[in-house]
């Protein structure tokens, strides 16, 4: 039902001169991009994200975070209240993913250039509102399969955390239909078509800017080296938060088998959720405010005959060189500056 989609390999085979493919071809070139050089409807099975070796912390737990919610689990993204059934789950879900909406698609679909960051930007703004609707759900699911015990105490204590988890839920159902109405609105999609979801996955590995010699000739302004000098550290902060949710996982889950054991209180199990639910909202602020930063780096610079698959690949693709457009009085050709890429992790 999810076919797979190679958005930029071919078109780019194609459209580089042998020149360019040769340095292309560089060892450092064709170690495949933290994000992979294959955008996936459905997200790949672990085997497919490379090897063990190239992949992060971040990359992992965005993988997970991104993957589709199964018919099983109470979301309802199309808004209202958590299906009553199994089947009514199915159905809303159903909507939620059905209509797939590449980034390159996105963009060619505006029909207008000049757009391109604000597409970006939504569009990650999207994929963060999935994220968190997958999580959001998840807590949930976790808090119902608690059992309190007798005490009342325990009871009053859990229902608070349900009655919150269930208002976080509301929240990212709605963040997300605000999110997903900003991209259709953006990209013109018909008013009838399902809203999209955003089937290429942003950036969580580090990204190779090339500012030096993109800006040798060029003036640059203070936002563009600004974004230059904080890219590192926000992704130094991505790792760590994905660090993060993984330990807080990994002591939640200590905390509900101790006290399925009534070695621990209710109060430690509703505590380690806590924790659990706040590395995972911080990561994927931190991940979005990541991706939208390299999307206004990289709309500074391309200039607007640059086509839509290249400046997607420059996002998330492959590493690749880019080559601006020769000027009016074209002199002896110069080596093409290399093109800021999503580095291999």
């Amino acid at each position: 039902m999810n076919p797979r989609l190679l958005c930029c390999i071919l078109p780019l085979a194609i459209l580089f001169t042998p020149a360019i493919l040769t340095s292309a071809a560089e060892p450092a070139a064709r170690e495949p991009a933290a994000d992979g050089t294959v955008s996936v409807v459905a997200a790949p099975p672990a085997a497919g994200r490379g090897d063990p070796a190239d992949a992060s912390v971040a990359t992992d737990v965005l993988s997970t975070a991104l993957e589709p919610l199964e018919a099983g689990l109470r979301g309802d993204p199309g808004g209202g209240t958590a299906p009553a059934s199994p089947r009514s789950a199915s159905t809303s879900l159903a909507t939620a993913y059905a209509r797939p909406l590449p980034l390159v698609e996105a963009l060619e679909r505006s029909g207008d250039r000049t757009r391109r960051l604000w597409i970006s930007q939504a569009y990650w703004k999207v994929s963060a509102g999935f994220a968190m609707l997958r999580w959001s759900t998840e807590a949930l699911e976790r808090l119902e399969l608690i059992a309190p015990g007798g005490d009342p105490h325990d009871r009053a204590v859990l229902d608070v955390a349900l009655a919150a988890a269930r208002a976080d839920l509301a929240d990212s159902r709605a963040e997300l239909v605000a999110a997903q109405q900003e991209l259709v609105d953006l990209v013109r999609l018909p008013a009838g078509d399902p809203l999209p979801w955003p089937v290429d996955r942003p950036l969580a590995g580090p990204y190779q800017t090339h500012f030096e010699t993109i800006f040798a000739t060029r003036p640059a302004t203070g936002r563009i080296r600004a974004i230059v000098r904080m890219l590192p550290s926000k992704h130094e902060a991505l790792e760590a938060r994905a660090a993060a949710v993984v330990a807080a996982q990994k002591a939640m889950q200590m905390a509900e088998t101790d006290h399925a054991k009534g070695q621990r209180p209710i109060e430690a199990v509703t505590a380690a959720h806590a924790a659990v639910t706040s590395q995972q909202r911080e990561f994927v602020k931190v991940m979005r405010a990541y991706n939208l930063d390299i999307a206004e780096y990289a709309m500074n610079v391309a200039d607007l005959s640059v086509p839509d698959d290249r400046f997607v690949s420059m996002l998330i693709g492959a590493p690749i060189q880019w080559r601006p457009q020769p000027a009016a009085a074209p002199q002896q050709a110069a080596p093409a500056p290399p093109s800021p890429v999503p580095a291999a992790n």
